[in-house]
């Protein structure tokens, strides 16, 4: 996760970034869901952490995932590394989580992949 100069947020994975200040105040409108971390913990290595960020990662705030289109609907966390880091070293089994659906991935979509609009 990183900020931009008018103090925003945003995740880049691969060629595809995403706004996650937007992707948060949509979060906000949709129902939380328990997930289990488990699958997720084998991605940390390809995700840059604030090491000193991890421990105080609040668990009760849900992890941000979308649905990626043009990789098949393959599922990715776009706000929440942090907290799934946290996860993984006290053995957390189940952590909130939202899934924004197609139409609000590509609303926070800054780039990547193929915009249909």
């Amino acid at each position: 996760m990183r900020s931009d100069d008018e103090g925003g947020e945003y995740f880049q994975f691969l060629a595809f970034r995403w706004d996650v200040t937007k992707a948060q105040q949509i979060a906000r409108t949709l129902p939380i869901c328990r997930l289990d971390p488990q699958p997720w913990f084998r991605l940390l290595g390809a995700i840059r952490l604030n090491e000193n960020h991890v421990p105080q990662a609040d668990l009760e705030r849900p992890l941000i995932l979308v649905r990626i289109r043009e990789a098949d609907g393959a599922t990715l966390i776009i706000d929440g590394w942090h907290r799934l880091a946290r996860a993984q070293r006290e053995g957390v089994k189940d952590l909130p989580a939202v899934l924004l659906d197609e139409n609000q991935e590509l609303e926070v979509r800054i780039f990547g992949g193929v915009n249909p609009l």
